[in-house]
């Protein structure tokens, strides 16, 4: 589980979150909405340590992430980020970039490292375009990939930065379907930012909504 308490963020003196308290269960898929300028990003970035909040404690799995001796990088090993940018890398093809994190970041072997990819290529229904680069890609495609590459690191949690915000309307319902069905094979939590009404209806478990910088409320999407 993850737990927020008191979080709080400033910008130039503007108050961006403001006394933050928010329980995330495990294995829910909890989504953060609000109109542009609420905080949601801000608290997603805090979460991965992307940003340092000028109060406040979040925990994960009881551990206090930002405490005076937290371990950034390890912190952010437990949980694995995709952004609506997509980040990939442009001179590395599909299989490289789902493989460039666990040989880095986790130290896996290589061969290990490509089973795994190949594995989670034919997941994410990608499997006949391991060598093709970014470039040869459909949006849909390379967010496919960024999820991927964020599954392979096998993370504890997964932060989703509004990722299907750069797609077509066709796209993004599809891509909806085919998130709730990964979230019921790996049976993780999904901490995920959007603006979009229908997407939080349609993925979260558990509705976070955010108005200037504070939590307005939080139920499931039945009762929101």
């Amino acid at each position: 589980m993850i737990s927020i308490k008191g979080l709080s963020k400033s910008y130039d003196g503007n108050l961006v979150l403001s006394d933050v308290n928010l329980d995330i269960p495990d294995g829910s898929t909890t989504v953060i909405i609000g109109g542009s300028g609420c905080g949601k990003s801000t608290l997603l970035r805090c979460i991965n340590r992307l940003e340092k909040p000028d109060a406040g404690v979040i925990e994960v799995d009881g551990e206090n992430i930002l405490g005076p001796k937290a371990d950034i990088d390890r912190s952010r090993r437990k949980l694995g980020m995709v952004y609506q940018n997509f980040n990939l890398f442009s001179h590395l093809n599909v299989m490289e970039n789902m493989i460039l994190a666990p040989m880095k970041v986790l130290k896996m072997p290589k061969s290990e490292a490509i089973e795994r990819a190949e594995e989670l290529l034919s997941l994410v229904g990608m499997e006949n375009r391991r060598y093709h680069m970014p470039y040869q890609l459909s949006g849909g495609q390379k967010q496919r990939v960024a999820i991927g590459a964020a599954i392979i690191r096998q993370p504890k949690a997964f932060l989703m930065d509004e990722p299907l915000s750069n797609l077509d309307a066709k796209l993004r319902a599809q891509m909806r379907v085919e998130l709730q069905k990964l979230h019921k094979q790996l049976d993780t939590t999904i901490i995920y930012v959007t603006h979009d009404q229908t997407e939080a209806m349609t993925l979260g478990t558990k509705i976070v909504v955010m108005k200037d910088g504070l939590i307005q409320q939080v139920d499931t999407p039945q009762n929101i």
